[in-house]
């Protein structure tokens, strides 16, 4: 970790790490967290000796099966990494019913969304097993990660990439609000359901997230860096877009 700078602008593809000597057999060993966070695209676009910050402040939590990590309503104060153990993602309807969205295991990371877009949780996520994570606090993070990896654009820019064929208008906002008035030809993912739903989209293409504001795309965006794709940010949301273009409502 110490030397990390000397890697600057390798794609990691083998690293070899020492394992915890407690691992049971069959069980993933703990280095594999560390492989699979420094393998993440986003990663490549942190400065190395952020990374090194970031290993040097992260703080260990050991953690007990059923335990409630963060609950959806709250606020954001973590990032949270798993070195150990697997974790359940679930989301509380309107109705009250609670809806699984995702599995998580060694090497995944969440509690991103709220600290990038200073937004409440979006979701409740538990344990399903003993384990250990690590942790960054809000201010960490958003000094060491946030800022290198989110790239803003203006509606004119973006236009421009996405008439050139290169890229794609992603509406991060709720179903309702897309229908209410959106970007024509975007797509619509919401934000809580995009880990979930990335795999649906075209690699190749570079997406720009947009929301009302630009909060909820900033988490969007961060999260498509970490799952290999090219994306930004629309400066300012909707908000900021020119009268005559301003979102329209989904055709029926």
């Amino acid at each position: 970790m110490l030397t990390w700078d000397q890697l600057s602008g390798i794609e990691v593809q083998d690293i070899t790490l020492l394992n915890d000597p407690d691992e049971k057999d069959g069980d993933e060993p703990s280095s594999d967290w560390m492989t699979r966070i420094l393998q993440s695209k986003a990663f490549l676009r942190i400065p190395p000796p952020n990374i090194q910050a970031m290993f040097m402040r992260l703080q260990e939590m050991p953690v007990k099966a059923g335990w409630e990590i963060i609950k959806q309503g709250d606020e954001g104060d973590f990032y949270y990494i798993i070195c150990r153990g697997k974790c359940t993602v679930t989301r509380e309807s309107a109705s009250g019913a609670s809806v699984t969205l995702a599995q998580l295991g060694n090497g995944d990371a969440f509690g991103e969304e709220a600290l990038l877009s200073n937004a409440k949780r979006n979701a409740t996520i538990s344990m399903e097993t003993d384990g250990l994570l690590m942790r960054l606090s809000k201010s960490d993070f958003e000094e060491l990660l946030k800022a290198p990896v989110l790239h803003n654009v203006s509606f004119d820019e973006a236009t421009e990439m996405v008439d050139g064929g290169t890229a794609a208008f992603l509406d991060v906002r709720l179903e309702s609000e897309h229908r209410a008035g959106c970007i024509e030809g975007s797509h619509n993912i919401p934000l809580f359901m995009l880990r979930l739903k990335a795999e649906e989209l075209d690699a190749g293409k570079r997406y720009i997230c947009y929301c009302e504001t630009g909060r909820r795309s900033s988490a969007a965006a961060f999260l498509m860096s970490e799952r290999g794709f090219e994306s930004c940010v629309l400066r300012g949301g909707l908000q900021s877009m020119p009268e005559p273009v301003k979102a329209k409502p989904t055709p029926k």
